[in-house]
């Protein structure tokens, strides 16, 4: 048996049932092209293959992807491809593969890695079409968080730009092995249809990510490098919030207009 690398942030999945579970829950179809990160020791895989039309596996362990490979070297559906998903753009990896997208994304994620994947991942839509994943049960709760709920922060807002999030189910630390010290959970992200105008989307972003930069001060004081303290106050005053709301009082939509009444004063 090959040792879990904590490098990697390895947990594998410990039962059949419960990688079912999730491939059931990923709803593809025996038409679709599936990317699978983290592939391990193909408790995903292996399930995924019998139900898809292509299946490419990034796996960054050279000794499991030797071992994946070896496995499925008579299947020309399924491509193991070693290296770090984070090295390139997804449209890249299955450019490589000879594929092209766009392909779902089902994955038990790397803990150490998920976020930087998910964040690859929803930019590219015309790679990644949705994505079916498992993460840490917090990193699920910040992926969807609203403003009001604990884990809301820029990046609640930023996945909000460019896709839709739930938490389908949560997964215990016994599912996995080695056991995690902390809950897991299994997240589904959707684009946004139609999508936000990227420049529009841009300027809200960048809003929220300098707010959030400075989360005790109110949200005007934060964004006084950008302009004015009463400048904001004022746009503040426009969308009916407080002068004093912080970064973690405002929406996606909430940004979205405060760009553009800010735009609006400034032509």
């Amino acid at each position: 048996m090959i040792p879990a690398r904590k490098r990697w942030g390895q947990h594998f999945l410990a039962s059949g049932e419960t990688a079912l579970r999730i491939v059931e829950a990923a709803r593809v179809l025996p038409s679709d092209t599936v990317v699978e990160v983290g592939p391990g020791e193909g408790a995903l895989t292996r399930p995924l293959a019998r139900r898809v039309r292509r299946l490419l596996a990034i796996e960054i362990d050279p000794r499991r992807a030797a071992a994946l490979e070896e496995e499925f070297a008579g299947d020309p559906r399924v491509r193991i491809a070693r290296g770090d998903a984070l090295d390139r753009s997804f449209g890249a990896w299955l450019r490589e593969a000879g594929w092209e997208g766009p392909a779902v994304l089902v994955a038990n994620l790397p803990y150490n890695a998920a976020t930087p994947i998910l964040q690859a991942a929803i930019v590219e839509p015309e790679a990644i079409a949705r994505s079916l994943v498992t993460v840490q049960r917090e990193v699920a709760q910040r992926l969807c968080a609203r403003p009001g709920d604990d884990g809301y922060g820029y990046l609640s807002v930023r996945v909000a730009a460019f896709a839709q999030a739930r938490i389908l189910f949560d997964l215990p630390q016994g599912a996995f092995r080695p056991r995690p010290k902390v809950f897991s959970s299994v997240v589904a992200l959707t684009p946004r249809i139609p999508q936000l105008d990227p420049a529009r989307r841009e300027r809200a972003l960048a809003l929220a990510s300098l707010g959030f930069r400075s989360r005790r001060k109110t949200l005007a004081n934060a964004l006084a490098a950008e302009g004015a303290r009463a400048r904001w106050e004022g746009a503040l005053d426009a969308m009916g919030k407080s002068r004093k709301a912080r970064a973690e009082e405002l929406s996606l939509e909430e940004y979205l207009r405060l760009a553009e009444i800010i735009e609006a004063k400034s032509a």
